[in-house]
């Protein structure tokens, strides 16, 4: 077996969001089915603001009080504008940033 460092330019897709609505397994569903993104991770945060200014900090009794989730992709195309308009369609309140970034991966032969 012959493994081959291979090198790509994708969009780095970070989207800053909270867990208050519950879409995010929606979200990361509808990302996996799409063949232009590579890879999807989302994080969650133990405490944040956000425009409010209201500080959302986890304690052990919380399961969810709007805190902070970071969803992070690797999107192949180069018109990423629509999967980044997708994304707003999909949460409405994200704050999404995003650029190009040098990927090296490891392809098995």
């Amino acid at each position: 077996m012959n493994n081959k460092i291979k090198k790509q330019v994708v969009t780095l897709i970070r989207v800053y969001t909270d867990d208050s609505h519950g879409h995010i397994n929606q979200m990361l569903e509808q990302l996996h089915k799409r063949d232009d993104v590579s890879g999807t991770t989302i994080f969650r945060g133990v405490a944040g603001f956000g425009k409010e200014g209201h500080i959302h900090q986890s304690s052990l009794l919380d399961l969810s009080s709007h805190l902070p989730i970071v969803i992070e992709l690797y999107h192949k195309n180069n018109q990423s504008e629509d999967l980044i308009n997708f994304i707003h369609e999909q949460i409405s309140n994200a704050h999404i940033i995003s650029w190009d970034v040098n990927l090296s991966f490891e392809q098995l032969d």
